[in-house]
């Protein structure tokens, strides 16, 4: 075996290792993003049948960040998959050079 093919055996392997860092810190990420997710929602329907206008207020608050980290979550969680599918391609050396 060549240095060229042990130097790049040796770079394949490197990748593969830091994309799978990357999905893993991504899938991390969307976990988080998600349980954020749910607690603004739940203090969303706890206050919403209430009669005060500030606790209208405050849910109308908690849906909007509800929704801003389901995008977020959903977002990290597609940059976990594309990381996912480089490490796995990096794997079984479907990723061309150059």
């Amino acid at each position: 075996m060549s240095d060229g093919d042990q130097s790049y055996g040796a770079w394949r392997a490197e990748q593969q290792r830091r994309s799978q860092a990357h999905a893993f810190g991504w899938a991390e990420r969307a976990t988080a993003e998600y349980d954020q997710a749910i607690r603004h929602e739940d203090d969303a329907r706890a206050r919403q049948n209430s009669d005060n206008a500030w606790q209208r207020d405050r849910m109308a608050d908690e849906r909007r960040l509800a929704q801003f980290h389901g995008v977020r979550s959903t977002e990290a969680l597609r940059l976990a998959e594309m990381w996912a599918r480089v490490a796995g391609a990096l794997a079984v050396g479907e990723l061309p050079v150059g």
